[in-house]
């Protein structure tokens, strides 16, 4: 008999796209896609807002007229979508995104093949469609405005932008996972922070002072613009900035310009897939070997000074997240956002906004960041990081409300202690903020916390899936509890926002740091009050949510 053809590389992309669309709609016995698909479009409907302001934007006629502005708005685009993209595994945690070479593992196809068809999945995501939306928006303005000719050109150029900055995503995303995996990772996360803390300390900031003269003399158009147009050559010079100066050279009809510029994007997207697939293969020959054999000491377990069962629970959630990879990620990433607000004097770009308040903006949205981050990751999915413990929780005489309650407290505490440890390196890096300034932005954890964590336990109970600690595998979340979970994050958000925007650019009074509190109590007693209904619920649905959790 005739063996079967082997599936042709095209048929192979459609059969992994179709299995990734069916992983990431989260599709199943009694799943809605519907629901599914609704989220997926309520989650990338941003797209549509940013893409439509900055096409507008293009198309405004000081913008349209102007011989440079036009250039440094796109080649500027081009560096910060790389930019965001290429940080998003570090700055989300996203390190689950590489499951497709474990899991199709048994299927006849390539490794390389499924890498390619990962990197390219990966550009059809909601969060890909906002990250790209503003430069597709300026784009489209542009040409709708200067004559681009050969339109063909530029749309292969955009492609080859869109990959580009897809394959040295996986160049991050797969750093990461090796360095998750390995033993010493703490160590790592910690000596690639501190040197990333003193390489910086050493890079003079980004001089702002032109904005200063802008204000003071009351025009843009008194502006040198020769700073922009350097600006703008430089940003053009580096890989990124490719696709925005061949949009230029289109746009004069130097075609084979443009073209030197698609060959310099397709040289640096194949140097990024081949490191990206020497780190990935890497990362899955250390995922199954056996570390050394530790001796362990007699007087070092952590449960012997534990007296009663509530303490003991504390102690075994406290050592789970610490010993947890994905949280030590999360708890280097504010520290980093902050070394680069630093670096690229994003201090003074946002005073020159928001004025007297901008470090109750800058020290909040920091602690907020943490605080989030760190609790919901670990809220809205609460038992997957227990496995098959928790069948061992169910069986033993403890009542499984006390295993929730000792989960809240754990990720309350880590989500407040990660952003009082913001708000304290961020007076001491920068010099700058008031003790009003970090009340208030403790006040605004107080308030997002509770919110937090009430919408986890909800998330935890009725979308449970596996946690794969080893981080070879994952099950996704659905889409439909991403955005719920945004959704919560955004209401906790909320009171920190108004409360500053009332305050404007004078600086927080007393009667902002009142207002932030209100809430904050408010979300207290609402977080208390719902608990009850979550206990309940957990003994209604805990035979699912353990089927959920211990599922291969």
């Amino acid at each position: 008999m005739n063996r079967p053809a082997a599936p042709g590389f095209f048929q192979h992309l459609w059969l992994l796209w179709g299995l990734r669309l069916n992983i990431g709609l989260n599709q199943g016995p009694g799943k809605s896609r519907l629901m599914a698909v609704g989220a997926f479009l309520l989650s990338s409907a941003p797209a549509w807002g940013l893409g439509v302001s900055f096409y507008g934007l293009m198309r405004l006629r000081p913008v349209a007229q102007n011989e440079v502005w036009p250039f440094f708005i796109l080649n500027l685009l081009c560096f910060v979508t790389s930019a965001v993209w290429v940080m998003w595994p570090l700055m989300s945690a996203g390190v689950d995104d590489h499951s497709e070479l474990s899991r199709y593992a048994p299927f006849p196809i390539s490794p390389f093949r499924l890498l390619i068809a990962s990197t390219v999945a990966s550009l059809f995501e909601p969060r890909a469609l906002v990250f790209y939306a503003p430069l597709t928006g300026a784009a489209l303005g542009y040409a709708s405005v200067h004559t681009v000719r050969m339109k063909w050109i530029a749309v292969l150029l955009y492609v080859l932008f869109a990959l580009l900055n897809a394959t040295w995503s996986r160049v991050g995303l797969h750093l990461v996972l090796n360095v998750l995996r390995a033993k010493n990772s703490a160590q790592l996360i910690g000596g690639g922070f501190v040197f990333f803390l003193v390489a910086a300390s050493f890079i003079p900031p980004i001089d702002t002072s032109w904005l200063t003269s802008v204000v003071g003399e009351g025009s843009v158009e008194k502006m040198d613009m020769d700073l922009i147009v350097n600006a703008t050559l430089a940003l053009g010079r580096v890989p990124p900035g490719y696709f925005g100066d061949a949009l230029l050279e289109l746009s004069y009809g130097y075609r084979s310009n443009a073209l030197a510029n698609g060959v310099g994007m397709l040289v640096f997207m194949l140097m990024g897939l081949g490191i990206a697939y020497a780190l990935l293969l890497y990362f899955h020959r250390n995922v199954g070997r056996a570390g050394p054999a530790v001796k362990e000491a007699g007087d070092n377990d952590p449960f012997a000074r534990t007296r009663t069962r509530s303490t003991t629970l504390l102690v075994r959630e406290a050592l789970d997240l610490w010993r947890n990879p994905r949280a030590r990620l999360l708890a280097s990433v504010p520290f980093v956002l902050a070394i680069l607000l630093k670096l690229t004097s994003g201090r003074a770009l946002f005073e020159y906004m928001l004025g007297a308040s901008v470090d109750a903006w800058l020290m909040g949205g920091l602690c907020i960041y943490g605080a989030v981050v760190m609790a919901s990751t670990f809220s809205q999915n609460t038992f997957a990081y227990d496995g098959h413990g928790l069948a061992m929780l169910i069986a033993a005489p403890v009542e499984l409300g006390d295993v929730l309650r000792a989960k809240n407290v754990v990720q309350g505490a880590a989500a407040s202690g990660m952003a009082l440890l913001v708000g304290i390196f961020y007076r001491v890096y920068f010099g700058r903020g008031t003790a009003l300034d970090f009340l208030c932005a403790m006040a605004a954890v107080g308030a997002v916390v509770p919110v937090l964590l009430a919408a986890g336990n909800f998330l935890s109970l009725y979308f449970p899936v596996k946690f794969h600690a080893s981080l070879k595998r994952r099950d996704k979340l659905p889409l439909t509890a991403s955005v719920l979970g945004i959704v919560a994050a955004s209401v906790g958000c909320a009171p920190f926002a108004w409360a500053l925007r009332f305050a404007g650019t004078s600086g927080p009074g007393w009667q902002t740091l009142a207002m932030i509190t209100l809430c904050a109590g408010v979300n207290a007693v609402l977080y208390r009050a719902l608990f009850p209904l979550a206990l309940r619920l957990l003994e209604q649905r805990r035979e699912i949510v353990l089927r959920a959790v211990t599922r291969e």
